[in-house]
């Protein structure tokens, strides 16, 4: 698939997303938070909070691609698993 425009869910910056089937969502190639992978489930809970691009930032300095999930508890940063 091809990259389309579309805005950071974190930040609001002008990036790019691929659909990923495997992840039942995106991923995002970010100029400021990088890229990372979302749920199709945590991208329409729009109450992610502020420390999310934090933890996107620390996943990807210990070399992991960030998956973006929705729990119970709301939303969790984690190694992506594809």
């Amino acid at each position: 698939m091809l990259p389309e425009p579309a805005n950071c869910p974190l930040c609001g910056a002008a990036a790019e997303r691929i659909r990923s089937s495997p992840l039942r969502g995106f991923k995002y190639t970010c100029p400021s938070c990088g890229s990372f992978a979302i749920e199709s489930a945590a991208l329409a809970c729009l109450l992610a909070p502020a420390s999310t691009r934090q933890d996107v930032v620390r996943m990807r300095a210990y070399g992991h691609l960030p998956l973006i999930q929705r729990d119970k508890q709301g939303v969790r940063v984690g190694p992506s698993r594809v």
